[in-house]
């Protein structure tokens, strides 16, 4: 179960990466942090169950900034000094 977990999340993560180098995807897009969150959760979780506390940390701080984003893709606000956010 737990390299069930741990490679699907890291299928998540690098599916984000990917898209992002390929241009098939953008930072500031739901479905990039969704993939980022998902996949840094999961992997969060293996590094909880075989208690490797380095993979939590970087997974942990990783799944909070995707929350982040997500959240200011969410919230209305200001736009950013690039230009007005996208939530696509």
């Amino acid at each position: 179960m737990v390299q069930t977990l741990s490679l699907a999340g890291a299928f998540l993560v690098l599916t984000a990466f990917v898209g992002l180098q390929m241009g098939r995807l953008a930072v500031d897009t739901v479905v990039y942090q969704l993939l980022n969150l998902v996949g840094a959760a999961l992997l969060t979780t293996v590094g909880l169950l075989s208690t490797t506390w380095g993979f939590v940390v970087l997974n942990g701080v990783w799944s909070i900034v995707a929350i982040v984003k997500l959240w200011q893709l969410r919230t209305p606000g200001p736009a950013a000094p690039g230009g007005p956010r996208r939530a696509a």
